[in-house]
């Protein structure tokens, strides 16, 4: 058996103002060609299809052509869950039919756990869900956090599956140890949105989405898909890619990558404003974040760099770290003059000393305004 693992596809994604359909759309046709030419025999996707649980019209009609392609044109069974970001209900509407075709997709968690049965092996789908809507669900009063949420509902399914064939759960979970990035809601405050990975002990491959890293997680059987597109500055660096998995019955024999190349990248740069708009690197369509390294004023510095970079995101502008030392007193801080309290300033905003002409220069304004008093 073979397989190809993908989640948090996100469509209807907004990026700094910017929607990332025409990416998406672009990136789930690279998918499509790649499960082709693997040959899988079926598509696994982790959770969060869409961004919101009220999607925009767009992103439907994507999910539905994308659906079309995998499970229609090329025949590939697909198996589906909902994500924190997707409506249960929504997702859930038509599943009882659409089985007929292979596209199983399981919006809502149910009491009676049910395994789907395809070439020798069981495939459990598990959306998204929080510890009271399994706490009612399975009249549970004993789960209380999203560990015993989990842990109740694989203690279930081991009390129906068949030992002999093998096992695959496809979840949305934040499991414990996991890296995180900016890109991802926070399921709950704190760490209580953890979930261990004794949960899934006895599963022979349990296919995650939720955390956008594509290596969140080494685990021997567990493993995250990771997003198929950057969707936050602090996931510039990662390499994207869907999983394509190799199982010989119970035996996992290949876990692989295949990577994705974005229509357009998400990148840092860092530079001077005068060398980045007259030195053009290639790639200056790519969706940017600009650290400026430039010291003092700058006349309209986003406009003159959106001239070369269309699809410049955010711009900040670099300086040292400042060493914030202990809180000042507020009777130490009136014992300062003018000069001293505007040198203070200085060094806080530009995270440098006054030099002696600027000194000199302050000292001479601050004369001509007190009316040539001695500071």
């Amino acid at each position: 058996m073979k397989f190809l693992h993908t989640a948090d596809w996100h469509l209807g994604k907004i990026v700094n103002g910017v929607s990332m359909l025409v990416e998406q759309r672009y990136i789930l046709e690279q998918i499509a060609r790649i499960a082709e030419e693997e040959q899988v025999d079926g598509v696994v996707i982790a959770g969060d299809l869409y961004d919101r649980s009220v999607p925009p019209a767009d992103a439907v009609t994507l999910l539905n052509d994308a659906l079309m392609e995998l499970n229609v044109t090329l025949g590939k069974p697909v198996f589906a869950i909902s994500g924190n970001h997707d409506s249960a209900e929504r997702v859930n509407f038509g599943s009882a039919w659409y089985e007929k075709s292979g596209l199983h997709i399981q919006g809502k968690l149910e009491a009676e756990m049910r395994s789907i049965e395809w070439d020798g092996a069981q495939v459990w789908l598990v959306p998204y869900h929080e510890p009271a809507l399994v706490r009612a669900c399975f009249d549970d009063k004993s789960v209380h956090s999203f560990e015993d949420a989990m842990q109740a509902i694989t203690a279930k399914i081991r009390t129906v599956w068949d030992v002999s064939k093998a096992q695959i759960l496809v979840g949305h979970a934040f499991v414990a140890g996991g890296i995180p990035s900016d890109s991802e809601r926070q399921l709950a405050i704190g760490n209580v949105d953890r979930v261990s990975t004794n949960c899934f002990d006895g599963f022979d491959y349990v296919a995650l989405g939720h955390l956008h890293h594509p290596h969140a997680i080494h685990h021997p059987s567990i493993f995250y898909a990771g997003s198929p597109l950057k969707y936050s500055f602090s996931e510039s660096k990662d390499k994207k890619s869907v999983r394509i998995v190799t199982m010989d019955g119970k035996d996992l024999t290949e876990v692989r990558e295949r990577f994705l190349k974005p229509l357009h990248d998400v990148r840092i740069v860092e530079g001077y404003l005068a060398d980045l708009v007259t030195t053009i690197e290639p790639g200056n369509e790519d969706f940017l974040q600009i650290n400026l390294l430039d010291e003092g004023a700058l006349i309209d510095p986003m406009g003159q760099l959106r001239a070369f970079y269309p699809n410049v995101l955010h711009l900040e502008r670099v300086r040292e770290n400042l060493i914030d030392s202990d809180m000042e007193r507020f009777e130490d801080v009136i014992k300062k003059d003018d000069l001293d309290l505007f040198a203070q300033f200085f060094e806080h905003v530009s995270g440098k000393e006054m030099t002696d002409r600027q000194v000199e220069i302050m000292r001479a304004t601050l004369n001509e305004v007190k009316g040539g008093a001695d500071l």
